[in-house]
């Protein structure tokens, strides 16, 4: 069970002795509704209702939808930790290789996990549930921790500046990280919510011309705009 602030991650035993196969069923139906609505938007009626239950036996699974959500939130979180495994399967000795590396398993996990790609993303705009509290900040200082970490550790091989604060340097890597989905939304129009559900992936573009982009972007990070 993993802490979000006051807020935990809870199955009820019930859900726990489901076979794995509906235990999925489950979790990928509440995934489809978090991923295409916000929080306050997502209906428990819906989940229930593509699952074929009684309101009653749900609540035998999890207590709320709070619990549900913190539920797949932490099962997302599994799957992009296995999908990071599964492609970087040693670390680069150069920083700014390991930063197109990520982005790389990113593009992969945006391609074969599109719903909680977009969970995540959701995640991170979320800013007045009172039920979530402050889980956009949460999250996203755990990705910073994990960044600042790798920034301190290429600052001592002496591939980083020194005179920069490592909180500044890891801030600037994982926004442009960030910024890189919302560039390709933005650019190439894509609608990430219709190509889920049309295309069952986020982007309709080939993984070398996004790799491409994500070149450029790690060379801004890298050397700047200057001439």
């Amino acid at each position: 069970m993993r802490p979000y602030g006051r807020y935990y991650m809870v199955a009820l035993k019930t859900f726990e002795n489901l076979n794995e196969e509906r235990k999925l069923e489950i979790i990928q139906a509440s995934l489809e509704e978090f991923a295409m609505n916000e929080y306050r938007t997502a209906s428990l009626s819906n989940i229930i209702k593509k699952l074929g239950l009684a309101k009653g036996s749900f609540y035998r699974y999890f207590e709320n939808k709070q619990s549900l959500f913190f539920y797949v939130l932490d099962y997302c979180i599994n799957l992009r930790i296995e999908n990071d495994k599964k492609y970087i399967t040693q670390e680069p000795q150069d920083f700014f290789d390991l930063m197109l590396l990520h982005i790389q398993s990113k593009i992969r996990f945006d391609q074969t996990q599109p719903l909680a790609s977009i969970f995540f993303y959701n995640v991170l705009q979320e800013r007045n549930s009172e039920e979530l509290g402050n889980i956009w900040y949460i999250s996203k200082q755990k990705g910073l921790d994990i960044l600042e970490m790798t920034v301190d550790k290429f600052i001592e091989k002496g591939q980083l500046r020194t005179d920069m604060d490592a909180k500044l340097i890891a801030w600037s890597v994982f926004e442009s990280v960030m910024s890189f989905m919302n560039y390709i939304e933005h650019r190439f129009q894509q609608d990430f919510g219709k190509n889920s559900k049309t295309l069952g992936k986020l982007y309709d573009m080939h993984e070398h011309e996004l790799m491409n982009i994500a070149q450029q972007f790690v060379e801004i990070q890298k050397h700047g705009v200057s001439n």
